[in-house]
């Protein structure tokens, strides 16, 4: 019995450990920011956004054909998944695109990807840590309430989400692109 109860406190630490690990435990704080000024390569989808890390593969597989680093995905989520049904969904997700790539705009359209620019724009984010791919599910449940409480609370109207994902730094940024005031 005694070894049992070990066996089940280790599993126990082993998998608070790796929720910890992976953010689920992590406070996050809201700022306003300028976000965007990017150009950038992706294929749009509507469905289900939990599908969009499969898009995003597709479009990292393409781009590194052609020799990309893909380092930086990013995903635009046009629709809010609690007033629209998962199968309405829209969405445009892929690479932000490095200065020194932008003279291959004709090579990324002849590979079926769509070109297009992210404009700077106001915006309400979170910081989030990308340390395992666990990560990558809990940080839209503890980023996007704090978002929308601070964006009901200060009345701003939402154009959009923005999440950028710097692989280099392993952070998520998760935002909601705000009309100017």
């Amino acid at each position: 019995m005694k070894t049992i109860l070990t066996i089940v406190a280790s599993l126990l630490i082993i998998v608070l450990a790796f929720l910890w690990y992976s953010g689920a435990f992590t406070s996050v704080n809201v700022e306003e920011t300028l976000a965007g000024g990017y150009k950038v390569a992706g294929l749009e989808f509507t469905g289900s956004y939990s599908k969009a890390g499969e898009y995003i593969e597709k479009v990292d597989k393409k781009l590194k054909k052609l020799g990309f680093n893909c380092s930086k995905g990013f995903g635009i989520y046009y629709d809010d998944p609690k007033t629209t049904s998962q199968e309405k969904c829209r969405g445009f997700v892929g690479n932000i695109l490095e200065e020194k790539d932008l003279n291959k705009l004709l090579e990324i359209k002849s590979i079926g990807l769509k070109i297009d620019s992210i404009p700077k724009s106001k915006a309400v984010a979170v910081q989030f840590k990308a340390n395992t791919f666990l990560s990558y599910a809990i940080g839209p449940m503890k980023t996007y309430p704090v978002i929308s409480k601070y964006i009901n609370e200060n009345k701003y109207k939402v154009l959009y989400s923005l999440e950028v994902y710097d692989m280099p730094k392993k952070r998520i940024t998760y935002m909601m692109l705000i009309s100017a005031q």
